[in-house]
């Protein structure tokens, strides 16, 4: 989504910031009275450890033609998002999503993928096994891989895999 730098009304912009330098530049933010939001997410295969949702970038409720040009040279801010003579932005149902996904916690959650069951035939959507099919043999939710015996070249042989590649 995209709004004129000519318009008053308030957006949620996008803005890039200085690399790891999300938390200050939202912290000075709200010490000038400007709302920003920079959304968390728990990274499971680091050490259960809270990182940035869009690393490099937050989002701030302001008017594009009043709040921008000040916005922009704020300390670690680097640039808005802006193409031509419009600024990027995010819809705010899409912020209060995330708002209410955090559930009190500081960090978004992910929705729990679907769980695969033991006997299931799944299909292989990406990688090298594209397309082929298998039946899960077990379910690894802690590495968020499953285990398939694979239908191949007549033969059957047990493969583990990540659970974003099969359908």
């Amino acid at each position: 989504m995209f709004a004129a730098l000519s318009s008053a009304k308030r957006v949620w912009a996008v803005l890039a910031t200085k690399p790891r330098k999300e938390a200050p530049a939202l912290a000075f933010l709200a010490k000038e009275g400007i709302e920003a939001y920079g959304p968390l997410c728990l990274n499971r295969r680091r050490s259960q450890k809270i990182q940035p949702l869009f690393p490099g970038y937050i989002f701030v409720w302001l008017s594009p033609k009043v709040e921008l040009p000040k916005v922009r040279f704020y300390p670690c801010v680097t640039r808005p998002l802006i193409f031509g003579d419009q600024v990027a932005c995010v819809e705010a149902e899409l912020v209060d999503l995330w708002k209410s996904r955090e559930g009190g916690r500081g960090y978004v959650t992910p929705e729990p993928a679907e769980p695969f069951r033991v006997g299931q035939r799944v299909r292989f959507k990406e990688g090298v096994f594209s397309g082929l099919e298998g039946t899960v043999i077990a379910s690894l939710p802690a590495r968020e891989r499953v285990k398939v015996l694979l239908d191949h070249l007549g033969m059957q042989m047990p493969v583990e895999a990540d659970r974003s590649l099969l359908g």
